[in-house]
């Protein structure tokens, strides 16, 4: 039933925001890096067993996916968003419920899918991002730095467990 609700608001967040910013002839600065900025945020409080960390960055996550999250988008990148946004809202939503971060890093290996797809798709961004897994649960996380430290287990041995599988290049496009 929530897919049914979500397809009406890809559909119009491509068409509303084609047409609104074609008459006004120009683009404004997206939102993307924002978005990855918080997604790393949480990714690092997982690291640091800060549920509440976690819980807050979830929360501004989840209000920039259901308030205007293609601001500064083209049609080929809305429709990227748009096939992720479910998944995005889901996840954020799920980590902004609790502190718990078990609960929390369940909810965050969901989010990882969306928002490594959300990167890769989009190409848009403005540093490296690394791309790592963890073999231990089969899980992925994105990374700002290339060196592993794991937010599923941060205890002694097992922050490190891990390795990186792809390396996303600083990729800003304007087409």
């Amino acid at each position: 039933m929530r897919f049914l609700k979500i397809i009406p608001l890809a559909g119009a967040l491509i068409m509303g925001f084609s047409s609104a910013y074609a008459q006004k002839g120009g683009f404004p600065p997206n939102e993307i890096g924002k978005m990855l900025s918080l997604y790393l945020d949480i990714k690092n409080a997982l690291i640091r067993d800060d549920g509440t960390t976690a819980k807050i960055k979830a929360n501004e996550l989840h209000y920039m996916l259901i308030t205007q999250p293609d601001r500064g988008l083209i049609n080929r990148q809305i429709e990227v968003l748009a096939d992720n946004l479910p998944n995005l809202i889901d996840n954020s939503r799920g980590i902004g419920y609790t502190v718990d971060e078990n609960t929390q890093r369940h909810y965050f290996a969901g989010l990882t899918v969306g928002m490594y797809k959300l990167v890769k798709g989009l190409r848009i961004n403005t540093t490296r991002i690394y791309k790592q897994y963890c073999p231990i649960n089969n899980c992925y996380w994105l990374s700002e730095t290339p060196v592993i430290t794991n937010p599923y287990y941060n205890y002694d041995g097992w922050a490190k467990l891990g390795k990186t599988i792809e390396v996303l290049p600083k990729s800003v496009v304007t087409d």
